[in-house]
């Protein structure tokens, strides 16, 4: 089982056609696309430590917010799949499972395992960026395979399905998404600094202690 999930992992980052062909014959079960979504989320959340050190979190602490902002990516990375889902089966009539589209673009995250590397200074956006347009291109190749879409169908299952999710987080997501902010902040005993300005303001400050929430 292992040698499959990393061989499926490494035919998507070269956009084989043999991995996605996987994902259309029942070999890959859709929690495989939940688990590199959610290793994808973790890999995001060390690109982003570096707001975790600035705030002054506890190691302890650090690695609970890693967990509790990787959860959440991948709630959010659930919003995306079934607004995907929709738009998919309303504008072309598809009938495939969610659970196929969950699948698809969990493969299609497997670029994003290298989030890390968005730590890197001066190359850490020039890096996310790219990555953010190989897993769109995976995705694309990934719901032509499992819902049988034209390559531009896919792509604007993907771009309707992207703005849905926009659109449900700008209305009735609000609230959600500040009981993840809170959720992070109480994980991570701060009020989390992300703003540029703050975070240099909070640097200058020196190693300080803050005080816990």
């Amino acid at each position: 089982m292992i040698h499959t999930f990393t061989e499926l992992v490494g035919h998507t980052l070269r956009l084989h056609p043999e991995g996605f062909r996987l994902l259309s014959g029942g070999a890959v079960p859709a929690w495989w696309g939940v688990l590199i979504a959610l290793l994808a989320a973790l890999s995001q959340g060390v690109g982003h430590a570096f707001i975790l050190f600035v705030n002054r979190v506890s190691p302890l602490r650090f690695a609970l917010s890693l967990v509790v902002e990787a959860v959440l990516l991948v709630v959010g990375f659930l919003f995306w799949a079934l607004s995907t889902w929709l738009v998919a089966r309303l504008a072309f009539g598809v009938g495939v499972a969610p659970s196929a589209i969950v699948l698809a673009l969990g493969v299609a995250h497997a670029p994003q395992l290298l989030a890390f590397l968005g730590a890197l200074p001066y190359l850490g956006v020039p890096w996310l960026t790219l990555l953010s347009l190989w897993t769109a291109v995976a995705f694309v190749v990934a719901l032509v395979e499992v819902a049988g879409l034209g390559s531009w169908q896919a792509f604007a299952a993907l771009l309707g399905g992207w703005l849905v999710m926009l659109l449900l987080q700008r209305r009735a997501g609000q609230p959600l998404m500040r009981l993840g902010r809170g959720l992070l902040n109480r994980t991570a005993g701060v009020d989390l600094v992300h703003n540029r300005r703050a975070v240099r303001d909070l640097l200058a400050s020196g190693p300080s202690h803050r005080p816990p929430r």
